[in-house]
């Protein structure tokens, strides 16, 4: 990376951990600024505000995320494509601290403009890669698309899907109770649209690691009360 490169990469990720630490409204540019002992004049050559730090971050989480799945070694085409919609989404342990930051902000000005840039880099870096692996899926007849343009539909049926997990989350949050139930109830009515809408065997796909995520998402609804 070129030495700006740096600069900028190192204020995102400043300010990212400073984001699950303090929490983002918390956190000012002022605390930026003294973590990496930088100049109001360095910052503001790179972002003109602290919102446009959580959209990078947003950007830098949708690249590594998809570097990852690049990394990923699996036998079947059916496998590949259940890792490129896990890694597509927040919902993984070592995500816990983020999730908690993008769920604090939901329903907030700010929460908008984050789930936006999220789901442009899910539409440019993961969308492309997911109908490429549908279209080896159909063509090998372990899928079958029976519609034009029906991986646009499942696509937005997958991004529904992530923001329906984060209102069930939300929603037991506030009424003090286990999110188990009601988290398992929306993977599972999402993976039988999925495997109802591409015709695929029952069982072909794993949006959600369940047995990994529950407790992650039981602690966070607990720190999510607590606030």
């Amino acid at each position: 990376m070129r030495k700006g490169e740096v600069r900028r990469q190192a204020i995102v990720d400043a300010a990212n951990a400073l984001f699950c630490r303090k929490g983002y409204l918390e956190t000012t540019v002022d605390d930026i600024l003294l973590e990496l002992n930088c100049s109001k004049g360095s910052f503001y050559h790179y972002f003109d505000s602290k919102l446009a730090v959580l959209q990078a971050i947003c950007e830098s989480k949708a690249a590594a995320a998809f570097e990852q799945y690049k990394l990923t070694r699996v036998t079947s085409t059916r496998e590949k494509l259940n890792s490129l919609l896990y890694w597509a989404q927040p919902f993984r342990p070592e995500e816990e601290e983020w999730l908690l930051v993008t769920l604090r902000l939901r329903k907030l000005g700010e929460g908008l403009v984050m789930d936006g840039t999220l789901r442009q880099c899910q539409r440019e870096l993961f969308k492309p890669e997911m109908e490429n692996l549908l279209l080896i899926l159909n063509e090998t007849g372990a899928a079958h698309i029976a519609r034009p343009r029906l991986d646009d539909v499942v696509f937005e049926a997958y991004t529904a899907f992530c923001d329906e997990m984060s209102e069930v989350i939300l929603q037991c949050a506030r009424q003090g109770r286990s999110v188990a139930h009601d988290v398992t109830q929306v993977v599972e009515a999402a993976r039988f649209l999925w495997e109802r809408a591409l015709d695929m065997d029952y069982g072909s796909m794993e949006l959600v690691k369940l047995d990994e995520m529950l407790p992650v998402l039981e602690r966070i609804a607990v720190r999510l009360r607590s606030v």
